[in-house]
């Protein structure tokens, strides 16, 4: 049954649930990105989830942080949000990994360069990491790429790609503060408890426990926006919601004089 819902409601919530830069310690960022499950690197005014960059204090090490926690494997880095840098906690991380594999996608990536899944140049860097191991990501670029504008940009490029389809992961960092990071594959450093999860998890499955987390981090999201945010098919995200009303996870309301629906953590109020 539909409830009605205020914005004032939504702030409020997500001033009690979100850290105002009161973060400061990589355990604290830790706890949070736990708790939140899903955290943006920086701010996007279109997307309802917090933002490490609001969240830590600013004289903190929170820029290294995303690294360091990849590297303690209390979270990992992927771009599943609008293809944005977004910190993923350890626990929802099996979900988008199996929407991922079940959508067509090869933790392997020798599999997806075969299936034409991958670009030339991001099987190339891949290649690399995988006969030299953990790299630098300068000393990568010099390594595969002659110097020059153009071929910087196709290696960033390639990196991002890479980051999109879970091969990657960042290892450490080869200084600290603003240091270059140091890549590894993804599927050298997942654990082979969140692998397995994810293979046996149903698509279905997934996609509710990613849109829960979402809601009840940000207390309430258009309906129309979730499939926007994840790239998911409309129809499939609209049945995800259905059950999880079903089943109480989430509730639907209206503001007043508007005509989108959204989709409501219960304990928002």
């Amino acid at each position: 049954m539909d409830v009605e819902l205020s914005q004032r409601s939504i702030l409020e919530y997500r001033r009690r649930a979100w850290p105002q830069g009161s973060l400061h310690t990589l355990d604290e960022i830790a706890a949070f990105v736990k708790r939140a499950g899903l955290v943006l690197i920086f701010g996007s005014r279109e997307i309802p989830l917090p933002k490490l960059y609001d969240c830590a204090d600013y004289n903190s090490d929170w820029w290294e942080s995303k690294d360091l926690l990849q590297t303690k494997k209390v979270a990992y880095t992927g771009r599943v949000v609008r293809h944005k840098a977004t910190l993923i906690s350890m626990d929802l991380l099996a979900a988008f990994l199996s929407v991922y594999l079940h959508g067509g996608g090869y933790l392997i990536y020798e599999e997806e360069y075969y299936w034409g899944k991958l670009s030339e140049l991001a099987n190339r860097i891949a290649a690399y990491l995988d006969s030299h191991g953990p790299t630098p990501v300068d000393q990568l670029r010099q390594s595969l790429m002659t110097p020059g504008k153009e071929n910087t940009r196709k290696f960033h490029v390639a990196l991002y790609e890479l980051q999109t389809k879970f091969k990657t992961v960042s290892v450490g960092l080869k200084q600290k503060g603003w240091g270059v990071r140091v890549l590894g594959l993804f599927i050298d450093w997942v654990p082979p408890k969140v692998e397995r999860e994810a293979e046996r998890m149903p698509r279905e499955k997934a996609l509710q426990l990613i849109i829960a987390r979402a809601v009840e981090t940000a207390g309430a999201v258009p309906a129309s926006l979730l499939p926007r945010l994840f790239g998911w098919n409309p129809e499939e995200a609209s049945q995800a919601v259905e059950n999880l009303v079903k089943n109480r996870k989430v509730h639907r309301a209206r503001m007043p004089k508007r005509r989108d629906e959204w989709v409501v953590f219960p304990d928002l109020r």
